[in-house]
């Protein structure tokens, strides 16, 4: 399976969200209804990487989505989760081929695809470029109690650990990935499971400012959060955005990619850190590529919080919300 990403969130105002995703960060809407816009990246051929729903509800992360690249794929994993305990169940979503659903082994519900309605790229069609103009979904990142215990079950899925930050000797953050990226998905150590941002790469310092200048002439000047910046890891440079809604996205330039090998004792093929480090050698039975996050968010985020998910699992289809502190 591979990691690419399509993450729904949700929106109690679609016509501010798709001003807002669409002038600023850039998105191109690839299709739309009285409640749900669908929206994808310059470069992305996958008909969405962002879902925005109408809804008056309060915040909270429905799933986090990935795609494998066959559909058999679809049923080791289903095998794999059920073998351990996780609760599996096939669903029908637009523009989607064959999808699951799950949990990890954290509690952050997770959405299976092997195929997508297709759309053209736009990256050469230059007339159509606007606010920060984002080529293509690139991670996300997601709190969690446990880090160890999120990374474990990850790289058994055929994730590889980039880099991480400890404690002493507790795991505090883990970066995973399975491209050649720095990291597809973040886990930090606080409350959660809780959605903290996603991020979409664009091209240039320029498009950076152009987004924040956008939002500042569209009536958005304070959603510029954090930044811009520059990242330790990847050496990219951000700029946090909070949506209408207070949903947080990250504008990021892309990182450098790392050639080296691990010269851990596992033989790994890591870039620069890998599972053994935090003492994991579990088997990879499975390719990821991050495509998907689902969340539901309202206005009254503090500066870097997360928007929370359930922990406890009524259904995999709906999801209540419960704030947690500052991340």
């Amino acid at each position: 399976m591979e990691i690419q990403a399509s993450h729904v969130f949700t929106s109690r105002d679609l016509a501010k969200s798709r001003e807002f995703y669409t002038e600023v960060v850039g998105l191109l809407v690839s299709d739309e209804d009285r409640n749900t816009l669908y929206l994808r990246g310059l470069e992305e051929r996958a008909h969405h990487s962002l879902v925005i729903k109408h809804s008056d509800e309060p915040s909270a992360c429905h799933r986090v989505g990935m795609r494998v690249f066959e559909d058999e794929e679809l049923d080791r994993a289903k095998h794999h989760f059920e073998r351990l305990g996780l609760p599996c169940q096939w669903v029908d979503v637009p523009f989607q081929g064959r999808t699951l659903q799950t949990v990890d082994a954290v509690g952050t519900p997770l959405e299976i695809v092997a195929t997508m309605t297709q759309r053209p790229r736009r990256d050469m069609d230059v007339q159509v470029h606007r606010g920060g103009a984002a080529r293509r979904f690139d991670h996300y990142q997601i709190t969690v109690p446990e880090v160890a215990k999120a990374a474990e079950f990850y790289t058994s899925i055929g994730f590889r650990i980039a880099d991480y930050i400890t404690a002493g000797e507790h795991a505090v953050g883990a970066f995973l990935h399975v491209k050649d990226t720095p990291y597809d998905i973040v886990f930090v150590e606080r409350d959660g499971p809780a959605f903290h941002h996603c991020a979409y790469i664009i091209m240039h310092i320029q498009a950076m400012l152009r987004a924040c200048d956008t939002a500042g002439v569209l009536g958005w000047p304070d959603c510029v959060e954090y930044g811009p910046g520059k990242h330790a890891l990847g050496h990219s440079y951000y700029v946090y955005l909070l949506d209408p809604d207070g949903h947080r996205v990250e504008l990021l330039l892309p990182p450098i990619v790392y050639m080296g090998r691990c010269a851990c004792d596992f033989g790994c093929d890591a870039n620069y850190a890998c599972d053994g480090m935090l003492g994991i050698a579990s088997p990879k039975l499975l390719v990821f590529q991050p495509i998907a996050i689902s969340r539901m968010g309202d206005r009254k985020h503090s500066r870097h919080q997360p928007t929370a998910i359930s922990r406890e699992i009524p259904s995999l289809d709906c999801m209540t919300s419960r704030r947690v502190g500052s991340a």
